[in-house]
């Protein structure tokens, strides 16, 4: 099955990524932004991406975006939940099971990242982290230590800034990973008719390099679902809201976008990282 729609390990050739910042710049606050922040409730950590998201300063999109495709599938949201794990001393430790590799969020680390919700809503203060939910903060804060401890195949552009979902993926999951330029229109025709297929198991992120379809530049989207005729994105500057876009746009558009795709229901484990680890 594998081999037909060519999900496998592919990280040693997928070094062409595009460098998607998806930095929020000057885009203000949502109404449901502040909306959330003054009468949302934060229910801490409890191993669920369950609540709203409001992308940080950080151009961590892919990050954000990718967590969010994992979390709308029963795997996905068994990996995150087995990722995160509060110890007795109240900090938190976050696994990458991927690459075997473990970080400790304190609650001093935590609790500062999470400092003035309501203020960087209203606009006066700015966060280089997301708000809203507690368990993407931890994934962010560890990551942001995984980049900075250098020793493991993954690129940024600075810190968290820039990445792929791609990347992500690999580090949470053993299941096979898929990536595809737009441009390659046979390969991304394949992962998007998988996808579609298979989407009860499957996590899927759109990463755009051009904006088509009021889609931005240099940004990622995570795929909610896909039927024949369009496929629902949630843009991480705001959970809370859909995008609809229509599949013959998003064909049409091949070549301005990229595709990463895991099935975390396959029970065979890839061995992209044996190499690097030898």
């Amino acid at each position: 099955m594998t081999e037909n729609i060519g999900i496998n390990n592919q990280y040693y050739n997928c070094k062409e990524t595009p460098e998607l910042k998806g930095n929020r710049g000057g885009v203000k606050s949502s109404v449901n932004e502040i909306t959330y922040s003054v009468f949302g409730s934060d229910e801490g950590s409890n191993g669920e991406i369950d609540e709203a998201v409001f992308q940080g300063q950080s151009g961590d999109c892919w990050l954000i975006s990718a967590m969010l495709s994992l979390s709308y599938t029963d795997e996905g949201q068994e990996l995150i939940k087995d990722a995160i794990v509060q110890n007795e001393d109240g900090s938190y430790t976050v696994s990458f099971k991927g690459v075997n590799k473990e970080y400790t969020i304190t609650e001093d680390e935590l609790e500062n990242a999470n400092q003035g919700g309501i203020l960087v809503a209203l606009g006066f203060e700015k966060s280089e982290y997301s708000t809203g939910d507690d368990d993407m903060l931890l994934i962010e804060l560890a990551m942001e230590k995984l980049v900075e401890e250098g020793d493991i195949p993954i690129e940024t552009l600075d810190g968290i800034t820039g990445g792929s979902a791609y990347y992500l993926y690999q580090l949470f999951t053993t299941s096979a990973v898929g990536y595809s330029n737009g441009d390659d229109a046979e390969e991304v025709a394949s992962l998007l008719n998988y996808y579609n297929y298979y989407q009860d198991s499957c996590a899927a992120t759109l990463g755009v390099e051009t904006g088509f379809s009021g889609l931005a530049d240099n940004h990622a989207y995570a795929v909610k679902s896909m039927d024949s005729d369009s496929v629902t994105l949630v843009n991480p500057w705001d959970t809370t809201e859909e995008i609809e876009i229509s599949t013959e746009d998003l064909l049409e558009n091949m070549g301005k976008y990229d595709i990463s795709l895991a099935d975390n229901s396959l029970e065979e484990e890839t061995a992209y990282l044996d190499s690097y680890y030898a």
